[in-house]
């Protein structure tokens, strides 16, 4: 009997629970100017700094033989994700690559092998068999180091890199197979792409996992929440001008942004979702301005009836 490498992602299945909900819930024009507002990208200072760091990356890799990366650190809801995407989706076209795979990214779960490393790539990539057998896992290694090379790949994000630490080595025989992080540091050398690592905050190091990957990956970078302050001011700000489909004042106020940054405690994926949610809710009642009634009925919304936070928008 075969065993395949299962890399099922329970973060788009949430993604897709979320959205068949608001199918049932909003009108499409609705879900259109929630859509749009989930696309806008504000770039705050940390976002500006570690995309400089990726866009520096991004031009020495393949270039040199020496190997480039960096580990990007945070707390859920920092940005990490949302940083690659931006980059990946940002990406002018280029004779370097194949449309769409200069940067890719896939995400790793507990207890990650070399098995999931390559079926990840394999997926990145598009490539039409991603399930690794166990026993033909070296051989599929090598077609998804070549498929990088081929696509001209320069660049490849691993979320949730924290998972690092509880990887896991099969013995074979009485040899101990390849970990995850030997797979990414071969990957490194043999394919010269830089490699960026997110992880969460939690994360002790690299030097704890692999010293020979940690000495490769040199850039260090951190995300963290937004606090009271001119950064989460202009960050709202930001989304004010940039957001065409409604008018977002309200979170400008003195008022509004001290009850904004109390509900999602300055976490950036929370306020996204809070702010989607509240402009749908405008939209669905053919209102042009997103106001504090709004965001009361989305807090209640994207938190639940059981949930034992308070409404800061009910004070």
């Amino acid at each position: 009997m075969y065993k395949f490498i299962d890399i099922e992602d329970p973060v788009e299945a949430e993604e897709k629970e979320l959205l068949a909900r608001r199918l049932r819930e909003y009108s499409a024009t609705a879900l259109a100017a929630g859509a749009s507002v989930e696309q806008v990208y504000v770039k705050f200072t940390e976002f500006k700094e570690s995309l400089d760091a990726c866009d520096r990356i991004f031009q020495l890799a393949t270039t040199f033989e020496t190997p480039h990366g960096m580990i990007l650190t945070g707390p859920p809801g920092s940005s990490k994700t949302t940083l690659a995407d931006y980059f990946i989706k940002s990406l002018p076209p280029s004779d370097l690559f194949e449309p769409g795979y200069g940067a890719i990214m896939f995400r790793l779960r507990t207890a990650p092998s070399q098995g999931h490393i390559v079926s990840g790539l394999l997926r990145a990539l598009k490539y039409p068999l991603t399930n690794v057998r166990r026993n033909r896992v070296f051989a599929m290694r090598e077609v998804a180091f070549e498929a990088l090379r081929q696509r001209g790949t320069r660049l490849v994000f691993v979320d949730q890199a924290h998972c690092l630490s509880t990887q896991s080595r099969p013995r074979h025989g009485d040899v101990l197979e390849s970990g995850a992080s030997d797979t990414l540091r071969e990957m490194m050398e043999e394919t010269k792409v830089g490699l960026v690592l997110l992880a969460d905050a939690s994360f002790r190091g690299l030097n704890h996992v692999d010293k020979a990957l940690d000495d490769r990956i040199t850039v260090k970078m951190a995300m963290t929440h937004f606090k009271k302050g001119e950064i989460w001011d202009a960050f709202l700000l930001g989304f004010k001008k940039m957001v065409k489909a409604v008018d977002l004042g309200y979170i400008t106020t003195p008022r509004g942004s001290a009850l904004t940054l109390a509900a999602t405690d300055g976490n950036r994926r929370t306020f996204r979702r809070l702010l989607v949610e509240a402009v749908m809710i405008a939209v669905d009642g053919t209102e042009t301005l997103v106001s504090e009634e709004h965001f009361k009925r989305a807090f209640a919304t994207i938190t639940g009836k059981a949930s034992t936070r308070s409404n800061p928008y009910a004070a």
